[in-house]
């Protein structure tokens, strides 16, 4: 009896240490995520993240596909500073599909020169495809 004690001890630590691997691999794909689309606006970073089939979609309403989320962004001429990724949380839906949300706030300077002040909910749909973490689905909702 307590050999098989033991067994199990050790078996669900190797799956909470799994588990918590997967979630820091999460975090990390959501942070250059957020680094890629306000900073950097690499088109090979973007396409290794997405998803074969994203459904990306922006605070003010418009949602795009794949073709054009990578494209908007790669062509976006704002430029962000302050930009921040805080109270990440990750909601598990199975092994291989997560739900992470976070909080991202920036000052996005438009091409016209404005000052724009961003302060967006994220939610982020995450599916493991070939073994890696890519986004299926992303929706911005603005606090503001």
């Amino acid at each position: 009896m307590k050999s098989t004690f033991l067994i199990f001890l050790l078996l669900t630590g190797v799956y909470v240490q799994a588990q918590n691997k997967e979630e820091k691999e999460l975090i990390a794909r959501t942070y250059l995520l957020s680094h890629t689309v306000f900073g950097s606006k690499d088109s090979l970073t973007m396409e290794d993240i997405f998803a074969t089939t994203v459904s990306y979609g922006h605070s003010h309403g418009k949602v795009q596909n794949r073709k054009e989320a990578i494209d908007g962004v790669c062509h976006n001429q704002s430029t962000y500073s302050d930009t921040s990724v805080s109270n990440v949380s990750v909601v598990w839906v199975n092994n291989n599909t997560a739900i992470v949300r976070h909080l991202f706030k920036a000052t996005e300077l438009t091409k016209d020169g404005r000052m724009v002040p961003l302060n967006f909910a994220m939610l982020l749909v995450w599916v493991k495809e070939s073994g890696k973490w890519k986004l299926c689905g992303r929706q911005a909702v603005s606090l503001q």
